[in-house]
């Protein structure tokens, strides 16, 4: 099972998403900056995972946090 696509641009998707996390924090949307967060913690992961940087074991508590 591949997981990882080839084409995907995780780099442009990270810099959207910092974007719009500015976005709903200037505009008070809580909610909606907990939800882009998630999103961003599983762009991270799946970066890391593209770059080998897991090399098959699990992620720290503090790596899932990292921004």
């Amino acid at each position: 099972m591949r997981i990882i696509r080839p084409g995907a641009d995780n780099a442009g998707a990270l810099a959207w998403l910092e974007y719009a996390l500015e976005h709903a924090h200037d505009r008070r949307q809580r909610r909606l900056e907990t939800l882009l967060e998630a999103v961003r913690v599983e762009i991270v992961l799946e970066m890391k995972l593209a770059s080998g940087l897991l090399d098959g074991r699990p992620l720290t508590d503090q790596e899932l946090g990292e921004q």
